[in-house]
């Protein structure tokens, strides 16, 4: 099931809210443990059982370092949460009979079952969430939850499942067990929710028509001038699908009576690469930092130890994307930028022309962006050619070969220039600067009605699309 789909919004979402609502605080775990469930098991219920499974686990691991703590468990739990997640990477871009030669110790029979396993949904930000409890619960920085149902619904509550963000359980503890609701707190959980709708379906998804359709096509029936819109549309296509459903995310959990992390900071404005990751995917880039970078820096080798632990760190992140050798470069490139960026790049930027700071962190993000969303190292280099203006091979397409290519319309560019505009932190400086007006406040809301009924409409009118970071 996916937030963008009429089954969630008329259907599940009204029915589980008006219980949940109405129920008494100390049954809305309960209650949101059999929603997330159903949630789930709409997709594939038999993946239920990995995720139960990790539950439990580490359920059990959490009271042993509350009752009897040893050594052993904290590598134990990291072995298992991580193995699971590195199992099933590698078994999706790889497949059963090449990861690490199954197919052939294994019957036919028995690699067939394996091979139609998938990725277990929200498996990466699940993950990484229980290695967060139990790294903080042996730290002793939070109790180790002995409510069952608190820490199930901790895990499986799906209004971050899809594409997180990655909540850590000390921000949810205290509320874990009966959550109290405010209406002003579901009132802007439902603003935030429908702000998030309206990114996805009228900027995320219409940009997606255009980008999808020309990187499907050789790079050689492409033009400068469309390789470039394109770029700069799959730039914008990412950013308002994994911040629309997060936005979204963020709504729900406020209905709900919790409050999510912030996952983005406007960050196209930044000036840096180092200032993009403070922006983008904060609650990803801020888990490494804690859990993989800190521990490093406590063992820094001399001289370019510090370059050394970022490289790691980025090596990491791109590799949670996925087991792929594009991935692996975006992010030893991320890497390589933020380490010269501490080495002495970033004292540079420091003293030059603010404008010249926010073209440099705009070429690296979109040079690192071509490379993210190629199907190919190969097609990356040939679109970079493209967009330099090397044309000389350049092999024109009849309209019919390159229909569903719609640059000519509208919609693209309509959503193209609210990409651009909406990426400016605009909205703040109005709310902040009308906050106090009325008329400011139901103009607001009649827009956001406005655009959820619009919303509604493309989304029943066109093809389903997926969120881009549910694949990861």
């Amino acid at each position: 099931m996916n937030f963008n789909t009429a089954l969630f919004l008329f259907l599940f979402l009204p029915f589980f809210l008006i219980a949940y609502f109405f129920a008494q605080p100390r049954w809305r775990p309960i209650l949101g443990i059999f929603a997330s469930l159903l949630f789930y098991a709409w997709g594939n219920a038999f993946n239920l059982i990995w995720i139960f499974g990790l539950i439990v686990f580490n359920y059990w691991l959490g009271l042993r370092l509350n009752t009897k703590p040893a050594k052993w468990i904290l590598p134990f739990g990291l072995f298992v949460n991580i193995g699971a997640l590195v199992f099933f990477k590698l078994f999706i871009v790889y497949g059963m009979e090449m990861f690490l030669g199954l197919g052939a110790y294994f019957p036919e029979r028995i690699v067939a079952r394996m091979n139609a396993l998938t990725f277990p949904l929200g498996l990466s930000y699940i993950s990484f969430q229980l290695v967060s409890y139990l790294i903080d619960a042996h730290k002793g920085m939070v109790k180790p939850e002995k409510n069952f149902v608190a820490f199930a619904f901790y895990v499986l509550m799906f209004p971050k499942l899809l594409v997180g963000p990655i909540v850590r359980y000390r921000t949810l503890a205290d509320h874990l067990p009966a959550p109290a609701l405010d209406a002003n707190q579901i009132a802007d959980g439902i603003r935030r929710f429908l702000r998030g709708f309206a990114k996805k379906i009228l900027i995320a998804d219409m940009l997606a028509k255009t980008v999808d359709a020309a990187f499907g096509m050789p790079v050689a029936a492409l033009t400068p001038l469309i390789g470039w819109l394109v770029l700069i549309g799959y730039a914008l296509q990412i950013y308002y699908d994994f911040s629309g459903y997060t936005d979204m995310a963020i709504g729900l959990a406020g209905m709900l009576g919790f409050r999510f992390i912030e996952n983005f900071n406007y960050p196209y404005i930044a000036q840096s690469v180092g200032d993009f990751w403070r922006r983008w995917h904060i609650s990803l880039s801020s888990w490494f930092r804690d859990y993989v970078f800190y521990p490093l820096e406590r063992r820094r080798l001399p001289v370019f130890g510090q370059s050394l632990n970022i490289l790691i760190v980025f090596l990491l992140t791109g590799l949670w994307h996925g087991a792929t050798i594009n991935f692996v470069i975006w992010g030893l490139l991320h890497g390589c930028f933020i380490a010269l960026e501490g080495l002495f790049l970033g004292r540079w930027l420091q003293k030059a022309f603010r404008p010249l700071r926010h073209v440099y962190a705009l070429s690296a993000i979109l040079l690192t962006w071509l490379i993210f969303r190629a199907p190919s190292l190969e097609y990356a280099f040939e679109f970079l050619r493209l967009l330099t203006g090397n044309i000389h091979d350049h092999i024109p397409l009849s309209f019919y070969d390159t229909s569903p290519l719609p640059f000519i319309e509208p919609s693209f560019l309509i959503a193209f220039g609210a990409g651009i505009l909406f990426s400016l932190p605009i909205v703040p400086a109005m709310q902040k600067r009308f906050e106090a007006s009325f008329v400011f406040r139901v103009a607001d809301d009649l827009m956001l009605a406005t655009l959820f009924v619009f919303s509604v409409g493309v989304m029943t009118s066109s093809n389903f699309l997926p969120g881009i970071y549910a694949n990861f």
